[in-house]
Protein backbone atom coordinates (compact mmCIF):
# COMPACT_ATOMS: atom_id res chain seq x y z
CA UNK A 1 0.00 0.00 0.00
CA UNK A 2 1.45 3.42 -0.68
CA UNK A 3 0.95 6.68 0.65
CA UNK A 4 -0.60 9.64 -0.61
CA UNK A 5 0.82 13.21 1.18
CA UNK A 6 -2.52 15.29 1.77
CA UNK A 7 -1.22 19.04 1.54
CA UNK A 8 -2.45 21.41 2.67
CA UNK A 9 -0.13 24.54 2.20
CA UNK A 10 -1.94 27.94 1.26
CA UNK A 11 0.52 28.96 -1.38
CA UNK A 12 1.94 27.00 -4.95
CA UNK A 13 5.03 27.80 -3.72
CA UNK A 14 4.77 25.81 -0.07
CA UNK A 15 2.94 23.37 -2.00
CA UNK A 16 5.89 22.52 -4.29
CA UNK A 17 8.24 23.07 -1.73
CA UNK A 18 6.62 20.49 0.58
CA UNK A 19 6.54 17.85 -2.32
CA UNK A 20 10.47 17.95 -2.90
CA UNK A 21 11.37 17.88 1.11
CA UNK A 22 8.95 14.56 1.51
CA UNK A 23 9.76 13.08 -2.17
CA UNK A 24 11.18 10.23 -0.47
CA UNK A 25 8.56 9.42 2.10
CA UNK A 26 5.56 9.87 0.27
CA UNK A 27 4.63 7.78 -2.90
CA UNK A 28 2.16 10.45 -4.15
CA UNK A 29 0.91 14.05 -3.14
CA UNK A 30 -2.85 15.19 -2.93
CA UNK A 31 -2.64 18.59 -3.86
CA UNK A 32 -5.90 20.23 -1.90
CA UNK A 33 -6.57 23.08 -4.30
CA UNK A 34 -9.49 24.23 -2.46
CA UNK A 35 -6.65 25.74 0.21
CA UNK A 36 -4.50 27.23 -2.46
CA UNK A 37 -5.21 31.02 -2.52
CA UNK A 38 -2.65 31.46 -5.48
CA UNK A 39 -3.80 27.96 -7.42
CA UNK A 40 -1.68 27.53 -10.34
CA UNK A 41 -2.20 24.01 -11.42
CA UNK A 42 0.46 24.14 -13.96
CA UNK A 43 3.43 25.28 -12.27
CA UNK A 44 2.65 22.45 -9.83
CA UNK A 45 2.54 20.09 -12.58
CA UNK A 46 5.92 21.23 -13.85
CA UNK A 47 6.78 20.36 -10.21
CA UNK A 48 6.15 16.88 -9.87
CA UNK A 49 7.86 14.51 -7.73
CA UNK A 50 5.40 11.66 -7.66
CA UNK A 51 2.42 10.73 -9.16
CA UNK A 52 -0.37 13.43 -7.82
CA UNK A 53 -4.38 13.00 -7.04
CA UNK A 54 -5.73 16.74 -7.94
CA UNK A 55 -8.14 17.45 -5.12
CA UNK A 56 -10.76 20.08 -5.10
CA UNK A 57 -12.96 19.38 -2.18
CA UNK A 58 -16.40 21.25 -1.35
CA UNK A 59 -17.38 22.61 1.97
CA UNK A 60 -19.73 19.88 2.52
CA UNK A 61 -17.38 17.40 2.84
CA UNK A 62 -14.66 18.56 4.88
CA UNK A 63 -12.98 21.15 2.16
CA UNK A 64 -13.18 24.76 1.95
CA UNK A 65 -14.81 26.29 -1.35
CA UNK A 66 -18.72 26.34 -1.51
CA UNK A 67 -20.29 23.71 -3.19
CA UNK A 68 -21.37 25.65 -6.07
CA UNK A 69 -18.63 27.56 -6.32
CA UNK A 70 -17.68 27.94 -10.26
CA UNK A 71 -13.87 27.74 -9.56
CA UNK A 72 -14.23 24.60 -8.01
CA UNK A 73 -15.44 23.05 -11.73
CA UNK A 74 -12.86 24.84 -13.58
CA UNK A 75 -10.33 23.92 -11.64
CA UNK A 76 -11.03 19.95 -11.55
CA UNK A 77 -11.82 20.22 -15.44
CA UNK A 78 -7.95 22.24 -16.14
CA UNK A 79 -6.80 18.91 -13.98
CA UNK A 80 -8.34 16.33 -16.25
CA UNK A 81 -6.99 18.46 -19.28
CA UNK A 82 -3.75 18.45 -18.12
CA UNK A 83 -3.47 15.42 -17.27
CA UNK A 84 -3.49 14.82 -13.54
CA UNK A 85 -2.53 11.68 -12.39
CA UNK A 86 -5.65 11.04 -10.04
CA UNK A 87 -8.73 13.76 -10.08
CA UNK A 88 -10.81 13.30 -7.02
CA UNK A 89 -14.17 13.77 -7.61
CA UNK A 90 -17.23 13.58 -4.80
CA UNK A 91 -19.68 10.74 -5.35
CA UNK A 92 -22.73 13.67 -4.83
CA UNK A 93 -21.00 16.20 -6.58
CA UNK A 94 -23.45 16.34 -9.70
CA UNK A 95 -20.02 16.84 -11.60
CA UNK A 96 -21.10 13.58 -14.27
CA UNK A 97 -19.35 15.22 -17.01
CA UNK A 98 -16.09 15.54 -15.38
CA UNK A 99 -17.03 11.79 -13.45
CA UNK A 100 -17.22 10.19 -16.94
CA UNK A 101 -13.99 12.21 -18.70
CA UNK A 102 -11.82 11.03 -15.99
CA UNK A 103 -13.32 7.94 -15.44
CA UNK A 104 -10.84 4.66 -16.23
CA UNK A 105 -7.78 7.10 -16.48
CA UNK A 106 -7.45 7.87 -12.81
CA UNK A 107 -10.90 8.81 -11.57
CA UNK A 108 -10.84 8.66 -7.51
CA UNK A 109 -14.69 8.78 -6.73
CA UNK A 110 -15.25 9.85 -3.45
CA UNK A 111 -17.45 10.33 -0.37
CA UNK A 112 -17.44 12.18 3.01
CA UNK A 113 -19.63 11.57 6.12
CA UNK A 114 -18.45 13.67 8.56
CA UNK A 115 -21.29 13.21 10.94
CA UNK A 116 -21.70 9.44 11.33
CA UNK A 117 -21.57 6.49 8.27
CA UNK A 118 -23.81 5.40 5.68
CA UNK A 119 -26.31 2.31 7.70
CA UNK A 120 -25.62 0.39 4.31
CA UNK A 121 -21.44 0.81 3.49
CA UNK A 122 -22.16 -2.39 0.55
CA UNK A 123 -24.64 -0.86 -1.36
CA UNK A 124 -22.59 2.44 -1.33
CA UNK A 125 -19.76 1.30 -2.92
CA UNK A 126 -21.86 -0.87 -5.61
CA UNK A 127 -23.55 2.74 -6.68
CA UNK A 128 -20.08 4.69 -6.67
CA UNK A 129 -18.38 1.53 -8.57
CA UNK A 130 -21.38 1.50 -11.15
CA UNK A 131 -19.69 4.90 -12.38
CA UNK A 132 -16.51 3.32 -13.90
CA UNK A 133 -14.32 5.05 -10.62
CA UNK A 134 -10.45 3.54 -10.60
CA UNK A 135 -10.56 4.26 -7.23
CA UNK A 136 -13.23 4.58 -4.50
CA UNK A 137 -12.67 6.31 -1.22
CA UNK A 138 -15.32 6.24 1.38
CA UNK A 139 -14.80 7.72 4.45
CA UNK A 140 -16.48 8.42 7.75
CA UNK A 141 -17.24 9.18 11.10
CA UNK A 142 -17.11 6.48 14.08
CA UNK A 143 -19.09 7.41 16.92
CA UNK A 144 -17.72 3.94 18.80
CA UNK A 145 -15.01 1.78 18.00
CA UNK A 146 -17.55 -0.89 17.09
CA UNK A 147 -17.58 1.39 13.89
CA UNK A 148 -14.39 0.76 12.56
CA UNK A 149 -15.36 -2.43 13.11
CA UNK A 150 -17.72 -2.54 10.74
CA UNK A 151 -15.21 0.04 8.39
CA UNK A 152 -13.06 -2.57 8.83
CA UNK A 153 -15.51 -5.54 7.92
CA UNK A 154 -16.62 -3.54 4.74
CA UNK A 155 -13.59 -3.05 3.46
CA UNK A 156 -12.84 -7.00 3.61
CA UNK A 157 -16.60 -7.55 1.66
CA UNK A 158 -14.95 -5.15 -1.29
CA UNK A 159 -11.95 -6.55 -1.65
CA UNK A 160 -13.66 -9.93 -2.37
CA UNK A 161 -16.48 -8.35 -5.20
CA UNK A 162 -13.76 -7.76 -7.48
CA UNK A 163 -14.74 -4.23 -7.91
CA UNK A 164 -12.29 -1.27 -8.25
CA UNK A 165 -9.94 -0.75 -5.13
CA UNK A 166 -11.38 0.76 -2.01
CA UNK A 167 -9.65 3.51 0.00
CA UNK A 168 -11.89 3.08 3.78
CA UNK A 169 -11.36 5.46 6.06
CA UNK A 170 -12.98 6.29 9.67
CA UNK A 171 -11.84 9.68 10.62
CA UNK A 172 -10.54 10.84 13.88
CA UNK A 173 -8.58 9.12 16.58
CA UNK A 174 -10.69 5.87 16.71
CA UNK A 175 -10.27 5.47 13.40
CA UNK A 176 -6.49 5.37 12.94
CA UNK A 177 -6.34 1.48 12.07
CA UNK A 178 -8.17 1.90 9.21
CA UNK A 179 -5.25 4.35 7.83
CA UNK A 180 -2.99 1.74 8.91
CA UNK A 181 -4.25 -1.22 8.07
CA UNK A 182 -6.02 -0.96 5.07
CA UNK A 183 -3.47 -2.56 2.79
CA UNK A 184 -4.46 -5.86 4.01
CA UNK A 185 -7.73 -5.39 1.81
CA UNK A 186 -5.97 -4.38 -1.14
CA UNK A 187 -5.96 -0.16 -0.42
CA UNK A 188 -4.28 0.80 -3.08
CA UNK A 189 -2.78 4.25 -1.11
CA UNK A 190 -3.83 5.30 2.10
CA UNK A 191 -3.79 9.00 3.36
CA UNK A 192 -1.04 10.67 5.82
CA UNK A 193 -0.50 14.11 6.74
CA UNK A 194 2.86 16.24 5.89
CA UNK A 195 3.45 16.41 9.65
CA UNK A 196 1.68 16.87 12.89
CA UNK A 197 -0.50 19.98 12.57
CA UNK A 198 -0.84 19.83 8.68
CA UNK A 199 -3.87 17.25 9.07
CA UNK A 200 -6.40 17.97 6.11
CA UNK A 201 -8.56 15.16 7.48
CA UNK A 202 -9.73 14.68 11.05
CA UNK A 203 -7.04 11.41 12.27
CA UNK A 204 -4.51 11.58 9.62
CA UNK A 205 -1.26 10.39 10.60
CA UNK A 206 2.59 11.91 9.65
CA UNK A 207 3.71 10.70 6.65
CA UNK A 208 7.29 10.24 8.18
CA UNK A 209 5.59 7.98 11.30
CA UNK A 210 3.13 5.91 8.34
CA UNK A 211 6.62 5.01 6.95
CA UNK A 212 9.08 4.48 9.32
CA UNK A 213 7.03 3.88 12.06
CA UNK A 214 3.89 1.49 11.18
CA UNK A 215 5.98 0.59 7.82
CA UNK A 216 2.41 0.65 5.92
CA UNK A 217 4.14 -0.37 2.97
CA UNK A 218 4.77 -3.80 3.99
CA UNK A 219 1.35 -4.14 5.58
CA UNK A 220 -0.59 -7.27 3.81
CA UNK A 221 -3.49 -9.91 4.44
CA UNK A 222 -0.38 -11.50 6.39
CA UNK A 223 0.75 -9.37 8.85
CA UNK A 224 0.08 -9.76 12.36
CA UNK A 225 -1.48 -7.06 14.09
CA UNK A 226 -0.91 -6.19 17.49
CA UNK A 227 -1.93 -2.99 19.31
CA UNK A 228 -2.63 -1.07 22.70
CA UNK A 229 -6.33 -1.08 23.93
CA UNK A 230 -7.39 1.75 26.16
CA UNK A 231 -9.68 5.02 26.22
CA UNK A 232 -6.59 6.97 25.66
CA UNK A 233 -3.70 6.06 23.77
CA UNK A 234 -2.94 8.80 21.24
CA UNK A 235 0.38 9.44 22.60
CA UNK A 236 1.48 5.59 23.90
CA UNK A 237 4.98 5.23 23.76
CA UNK A 238 4.30 1.19 22.89
CA UNK A 239 3.86 1.27 19.14
CA UNK A 240 7.12 3.00 19.33
CA UNK A 241 9.21 -0.11 21.17
CA UNK A 242 6.75 -2.49 19.89
CA UNK A 243 7.22 -1.59 16.30
CA UNK A 244 10.96 -1.29 16.77
CA UNK A 245 11.23 -4.52 17.58
CA UNK A 246 9.10 -6.42 15.08
CA UNK A 247 11.79 -4.77 12.64
CA UNK A 248 14.89 -5.90 14.48
CA UNK A 249 13.46 -9.32 14.56
CA UNK A 250 12.66 -9.70 11.12
CA UNK A 251 8.88 -10.36 11.83
CA UNK A 252 6.33 -9.02 9.58
CA UNK A 253 3.89 -7.38 12.34
CA UNK A 254 2.42 -4.16 13.30
CA UNK A 255 1.55 -2.71 16.73
CA UNK A 256 -1.06 0.28 15.97
CA UNK A 257 -3.20 2.36 18.97
CA UNK A 258 -6.70 1.20 19.54
CA UNK A 259 -8.42 3.84 20.79
CA UNK A 260 -11.96 2.60 22.48
CA UNK A 261 -14.49 4.30 23.73
CA UNK A 262 -16.19 1.10 25.62
CA UNK A 263 -14.43 -2.56 26.01
CA UNK A 264 -17.54 -4.18 24.49
CA UNK A 265 -17.46 -1.86 21.65
CA UNK A 266 -13.89 -3.21 21.40
CA UNK A 267 -14.92 -6.89 21.48
CA UNK A 268 -17.50 -6.39 18.54
CA UNK A 269 -14.62 -4.97 16.50
CA UNK A 270 -12.38 -7.55 17.42
CA UNK A 271 -12.74 -10.00 14.57
CA UNK A 272 -12.54 -6.92 12.19
CA UNK A 273 -9.63 -5.74 13.39
CA UNK A 274 -7.79 -9.80 12.55
CA UNK A 275 -5.85 -8.99 16.12
CA UNK A 276 -2.83 -11.49 16.87
CA UNK A 277 -2.54 -9.77 20.43
CA UNK A 278 -2.92 -6.45 22.05
CA UNK A 279 -1.26 -4.65 25.45
CA UNK A 280 -4.16 -3.37 28.01
CA UNK A 281 -4.20 0.09 29.67
CA UNK A 282 -6.40 2.23 31.81
CA UNK A 283 -9.63 1.71 32.11
CA UNK A 284 -9.90 -1.86 30.99
CA UNK A 285 -7.45 -3.78 32.82
CA UNK A 286 -9.60 -5.22 35.37
CA UNK A 287 -12.78 -5.18 32.92
CA UNK A 288 -11.52 -7.45 30.31
CA UNK A 289 -11.25 -10.45 32.59
CA UNK A 290 -14.44 -12.11 32.42
CA UNK A 291 -13.80 -11.75 28.54
CA UNK A 292 -10.57 -13.88 28.49
CA UNK A 293 -10.90 -17.61 27.94
CA UNK A 294 -7.28 -18.66 29.85
CA UNK A 295 -6.10 -16.14 32.62
CA UNK A 296 -2.20 -16.92 33.34
CA UNK A 297 -2.29 -17.33 37.54
CA UNK A 298 -0.51 -13.81 38.29
CA UNK A 299 -3.08 -12.18 36.52
CA UNK A 300 -6.42 -14.40 37.68
CA UNK A 301 -5.26 -13.35 41.85
CA UNK A 302 -5.07 -9.87 40.88
CA UNK A 303 -7.96 -9.85 38.68
CA UNK A 304 -5.76 -7.57 35.85
CA UNK A 305 -4.54 -8.13 32.67
CA UNK A 306 -1.95 -6.50 30.39
CA UNK A 307 -1.18 -8.71 28.03
CA UNK A 308 -3.99 -10.66 25.62
CA UNK A 309 -2.41 -13.30 23.12
CA UNK A 310 -5.07 -14.13 20.75
CA UNK A 311 -4.40 -17.76 19.83
CA UNK A 312 -4.78 -19.84 16.63
CA UNK A 313 -8.19 -21.31 17.67
CA UNK A 314 -9.75 -17.65 18.54
CA UNK A 315 -8.35 -18.37 22.01
CA UNK A 316 -7.97 -15.07 24.42
CA UNK A 317 -5.22 -15.64 27.10
CA UNK A 318 -4.47 -13.18 29.10
CA UNK A 319 -1.52 -12.28 31.85
CA UNK A 320 0.18 -9.42 32.97
CA UNK A 321 3.80 -8.02 32.66
CA UNK A 322 3.06 -5.08 34.72
CA UNK A 323 4.73 -6.57 37.96
CA UNK A 324 7.65 -7.75 36.07
CA UNK A 325 8.10 -4.49 34.65
CA UNK A 326 7.87 -2.70 38.18
CA UNK A 327 10.43 -5.11 39.77
CA UNK A 328 12.86 -4.68 36.40
CA UNK A 329 12.71 -1.00 36.87
CA UNK A 330 13.20 -1.19 40.51
CA UNK A 331 16.03 -4.25 40.67
CA UNK A 332 18.81 -1.48 40.25
CA UNK A 333 17.79 1.05 43.10
CA UNK A 334 16.34 -1.60 45.93
CA UNK A 335 16.09 -4.61 46.99
CA UNK A 336 12.71 -4.76 48.03
CA UNK A 337 12.64 -7.73 50.10
CA UNK A 338 11.78 -6.69 53.46
CA UNK A 339 11.24 -2.86 52.75
CA UNK A 340 7.83 -0.98 53.29
CA UNK A 341 6.17 -0.35 49.94
CA UNK A 342 3.43 2.14 49.61
CA UNK A 343 1.22 1.79 46.28
CA UNK A 344 -1.06 4.49 45.42
CA UNK A 345 -4.07 3.54 43.72
CA UNK A 346 -6.41 0.55 43.39
CA UNK A 347 -6.82 -0.20 39.70
CA UNK A 348 -5.41 -3.31 37.43
CA UNK A 349 -1.55 -1.74 37.35
CA UNK A 350 -1.74 -0.86 41.63
CA UNK A 351 -3.01 -5.03 41.96
CA UNK A 352 -0.42 -5.74 39.60
CA UNK A 353 2.66 -4.12 41.06
CA UNK A 354 1.16 -5.04 44.81
CA UNK A 355 0.81 -8.83 44.34
CA UNK A 356 5.03 -8.46 42.76
CA UNK A 357 6.13 -6.46 45.46
CA UNK A 358 4.10 -9.15 48.15
CA UNK A 359 5.30 -12.24 46.38
CA UNK A 360 9.23 -10.60 46.65
CA UNK A 361 8.94 -9.91 50.23
CA UNK A 362 8.03 -6.40 50.65
CA UNK A 363 5.93 -5.06 53.36
CA UNK A 364 2.63 -3.27 50.88
CA UNK A 365 0.55 -1.30 51.37
CA UNK A 366 -2.48 0.01 48.99
CA UNK A 367 -3.52 3.58 49.45
CA UNK A 368 -6.31 5.22 47.58
CA UNK A 369 -9.29 8.10 47.23
CA UNK A 370 -11.54 5.48 47.92
CA UNK A 371 -10.65 3.52 50.79
CA UNK A 372 -13.03 0.96 50.05
CA UNK A 373 -11.47 0.54 46.40
CA UNK A 374 -8.11 0.06 48.14
CA UNK A 375 -10.03 -2.57 50.54
CA UNK A 376 -11.22 -4.49 47.51
CA UNK A 377 -7.58 -4.18 45.63
CA UNK A 378 -5.95 -5.28 48.44
CA UNK A 379 -7.93 -8.39 50.01
CA UNK A 380 -7.42 -9.65 45.98
CA UNK A 381 -3.55 -9.32 46.27
CA UNK A 382 -3.29 -10.19 50.08
CA UNK A 383 -1.82 -6.74 51.39
CA UNK A 384 -2.81 -4.11 54.16
CA UNK A 385 -4.37 -1.13 52.81
CA UNK A 386 -5.83 2.38 53.56
CA UNK A 387 -6.72 5.74 52.39
CA UNK A 388 -4.83 7.90 50.59
CA UNK A 389 -5.58 11.25 52.80
CA UNK A 390 -3.92 9.31 55.48
CA UNK A 391 -0.49 8.72 53.83
CA UNK A 392 1.42 10.17 56.80
CA UNK A 393 0.00 7.46 58.89
CA UNK A 394 2.00 5.12 57.06
CA UNK A 395 5.96 4.25 56.77
CA UNK A 396 7.48 3.51 53.08
CA UNK A 397 10.80 2.90 51.67
CA UNK A 398 9.53 2.49 48.69
CA UNK A 399 6.90 4.80 46.58
CA UNK A 400 4.98 3.28 43.54
CA UNK A 401 2.40 5.89 42.00
CA UNK A 402 0.02 3.88 40.06
CA UNK A 403 -2.26 6.02 39.25
CA UNK A 404 -2.75 8.30 36.20
CA UNK A 405 -2.56 11.45 38.20
CA UNK A 406 0.60 13.31 36.51
CA UNK A 407 -0.22 12.89 33.13
CA UNK A 408 -3.11 14.07 30.51
CA UNK A 409 -5.50 16.41 31.81
CA UNK A 410 -4.00 15.53 35.46
CA UNK A 411 -0.53 16.69 34.38
CA UNK A 412 1.34 19.27 36.75
CA UNK A 413 -0.91 17.78 39.68
CA UNK A 414 0.60 15.15 42.20
CA UNK A 415 -0.77 12.73 44.00
CA UNK A 416 1.28 13.01 47.31
CA UNK A 417 2.03 16.55 48.81
CA UNK A 418 5.29 17.81 49.08
CA UNK A 419 5.61 17.65 52.38
CA UNK A 420 5.31 13.42 52.78
CA UNK A 421 7.95 13.02 50.65
CA UNK A 422 10.39 10.85 53.21
CA UNK A 423 14.38 11.89 52.12
CA UNK A 424 16.37 7.93 50.84
CA UNK A 425 13.01 6.70 49.86
CA UNK A 426 12.79 5.47 46.32
CA UNK A 427 10.07 6.70 44.78
CA UNK A 428 8.37 4.95 41.02
CA UNK A 429 5.55 6.89 38.89
CA UNK A 430 4.06 4.86 35.68
CA UNK A 431 2.94 7.73 34.30
CA UNK A 432 5.95 8.62 31.80
CA UNK A 433 3.96 11.06 29.30
CA UNK A 434 5.52 13.85 30.93
CA UNK A 435 8.71 12.10 31.78
CA UNK A 436 9.25 14.18 34.74
CA UNK A 437 6.17 14.40 36.57
CA UNK A 438 5.12 16.70 39.08
CA UNK A 439 5.58 13.86 42.09
CA UNK A 440 9.30 13.11 40.62
CA UNK A 441 10.45 16.63 40.62
CA UNK A 442 9.57 17.23 43.87
CA UNK A 443 10.68 13.61 45.03
CA UNK A 444 14.03 14.54 44.16
CA UNK A 445 13.83 18.06 45.78
CA UNK A 446 13.67 15.98 48.93
CA UNK A 447 16.55 13.57 48.71
CA UNK A 448 14.56 10.83 46.83
CA UNK A 449 15.73 8.16 44.73
CA UNK A 450 13.13 8.83 41.67
CA UNK A 451 12.25 6.21 38.29
CA UNK A 452 10.61 7.47 35.87
CA UNK A 453 7.41 5.56 33.60
CA UNK A 454 9.76 4.43 30.57
CA UNK A 455 12.08 2.21 32.53
CA UNK A 456 8.69 0.35 33.88
CA UNK A 457 7.23 0.53 30.53
CA UNK A 458 10.44 -0.76 28.55
CA UNK A 459 10.96 -4.01 30.99
CA UNK A 460 7.08 -4.85 30.76
CA UNK A 461 6.96 -4.07 27.18
CA UNK A 462 9.93 -7.10 26.62
CA UNK A 463 7.71 -9.47 28.42
CA UNK A 464 5.03 -8.63 26.17
CA UNK A 465 7.35 -8.81 22.65
CA UNK A 466 8.23 -12.58 24.12
CA UNK A 467 4.07 -13.57 25.09
CA UNK A 468 3.15 -12.75 21.57
CA UNK A 469 5.86 -14.17 19.38
CA UNK A 470 7.91 -16.73 21.11
CA UNK A 471 10.89 -14.81 20.11
CA UNK A 472 13.98 -13.52 22.63
CA UNK A 473 13.24 -9.67 22.10
CA UNK A 474 16.05 -7.83 20.92
CA UNK A 475 16.25 -5.61 24.37
CA UNK A 476 19.26 -3.70 23.27
CA UNK A 477 17.05 -2.16 20.75
CA UNK A 478 13.78 -1.15 22.66
CA UNK A 479 16.30 -0.31 25.40
CA UNK A 480 18.16 2.41 23.08
CA UNK A 481 14.95 3.27 21.65
CA UNK A 482 13.42 4.27 25.30
CA UNK A 483 16.34 6.39 25.55
CA UNK A 484 15.82 8.38 22.44
CA UNK A 485 12.39 8.67 23.50
CA UNK A 486 13.66 9.98 26.86
CA UNK A 487 15.83 12.37 25.40
CA UNK A 488 13.16 13.67 23.04
CA UNK A 489 10.77 14.22 25.80
CA UNK A 490 13.22 15.97 27.90
CA UNK A 491 14.18 18.83 24.71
Amino acid sequence: MRICVSLTEETTAGVIERMGALAGVADLFEIRADLVLDLDLLQILRARVKPMILTCRAESEGGRWIDGDPRRRLALLEGVKRGYDYVDIEHRSGLHDIVNEKAGRGLVLSYHDLEGMPADLDTLYAEMSARGPDVVKIAVTPRTVADVGRVMAFARRAADTGGPPLVPIAMGTLGVPTRILSGRHGAPFTYASAAAGAESAPGQVPASLMAGLFRVGSVTSATRVFGILGSDVANSLSPVLHNRAFEARGIDAVYIPLQADSLEGFLSAMPALELSGFSVTRPYKVDIVPHLQEVEEAAAVCGSVNTVLAQPDGTLRGSTTDGIGLLGALKKRVDVRGRAVVVLGAGGAARSAALALANKGAAVTLLARDAKQAAIAARAVGCRHGALGDAARHPWDVLVNATPVGSGALAGDTPLPLALHRPGAVVLDMVYDPLETRLLREARAAGCTVVDGLEMLLAQAVAQFETWTGVEAPVDVMRQTAAYLAHAQAR
